[in-house]
């Protein structure tokens, strides 16, 4: 593999598909222009680049495509699955995870078994197969209902945090009845959301400041949810966020608690060059748990994305950050020849 800066990458990206249900496209809105922005900063840093749009009727054709590495930003289950499965398949040199990998950390429940057998806190919780199972003795009021297998918050409301049987019960049923994948229920952690995002691999992995969720105004609530309508709907009053990065609510002796914990989970999960952890921060009890993982998360250049503040914040310009993830992807293919 050629080491310079001369390396060809080729980004790739899933383009809009209208066919899908209006909650999944929306998700898939400005992917193009991701992938564009990605491929101008790796000009910047003297990477030649293309992007390429992959679907379904091509996916075959990247066993063909000329290229020193992939730079992937898919998004959706679905195809990303689809697609790494061929990039590792054709022995195709890819940033991120491979298909195991990706499948462990889509499944909710799944990572959090690693963060409990690693020992980070994450919110007590039941998997709920039909919706009829009666709720674990041990979990208390308020909970807040899942899909265990999709990312984006999709599937995830106001309505989403029960206060009562009667709404839990309500919640699940809608849950396993529209994502077919069963329910997960966890305690709700009263707080601040926090994302922590980890470069690099193995010992060198990085742990960025932590980021932080705020609305635009400077005010902070304590009750509210990072869902699919404040995260998705423009139009919405509930999308007036932003990330403040370093966390202004958490101490520097906690921040690198969390830090440490972020780049355990992230080397016992076997991620791969980037990945995203999503954290609940009691101010109160000072306690933090890990709710979930994001092996590929989104990295736009934009002022409410909190890797890229993250990133902001530990020095690097955006370009820089995306040419780190490049470094940390091809130097861990030269480690593996």
């Amino acid at each position: 593999m050629n080491t310079s800066h001369s390396l060809q990458i080729t980004v790739i990206y899933n383009p809009e598909d209208k066919t899908q249900a209006e909650e999944i496209a929306v998700t898939d809105e400005g992917i193009e222009q991701t992938a564009e922005t990605i491929a101008d900063s790796l000009r910047l840093c003297g990477y030649e680049t293309q992007t390429y749009a992959v679907s379904e009727k091509n996916l075959y054709y990247l066993k063909h495509k000329k290229t020193d590495a992939f730079f992937n930003v898919c998004e959706g289950a679905d195809i990303q699955m689809k697609v790494i499965k061929q990039l590792e398949k054709y022995g195709k040199v890819f940033t991120g995870p491979g298909p195991q990998v990706m499948k462990l950390t889509t499944n909710k429940i799944a990572s959090k078994k690693v963060f409990e057998n690693i020992g980070i806190s994450t919110p007590k919780w039941q998997f709920f197969v039909t919706g009829k199972e009666k709720i674990d003795p041990d979990l208390h009021f308020p909970l807040i209902v899942k899909p265990t297998n999709e990312d984006c918050s999709i599937g995830i409301t106001q309505g989403s945090i029960a206060l009562n049987e009667e709404s839990l019960y309500e919640q699940i049923q809608r849950v396993c009845e529209t994502y077919k994948h069963g329910a997960l229920v966890e305690e709700f952690i009263l707080g601040r959301e926090l994302h922590c995002t980890v470069v690099g691999n193995g010992d060198e992995a990085v742990a960025l400041p932590l980021a932080e969720l705020q609305f635009t105004d400077g005010h902070t609530d304590d009750q509210f949810i990072f869902d699919y309508e404040a995260k998705w709907i423009e139009s919405s009053p509930r999308n007036n966020y932003t990330f403040i990065s370093p966390a202004p609510s958490v101490d520097d002796s906690i921040t690198r608690i969390i830090q440490s914990e972020a780049k355990r989970a992230f080397l016992a999960l076997n991620m791969k060059d980037y990945a995203r952890f999503d954290i609940r921060y009691n101010i109160e009890s000072k306690m933090w748990y890990f709710l979930e993982a994001n092996a590929n998360p989104s990295i736009q250049n934009a002022t409410n994305e909190a890797t890229t503040i993250s990133a902001n914040a530990s020095g690097m310009r955006y370009h820089e950050f995306i040419q780190s993830i490049v470094e940390s992807c091809t130097q861990r293919h030269l480690c593996q020849v």
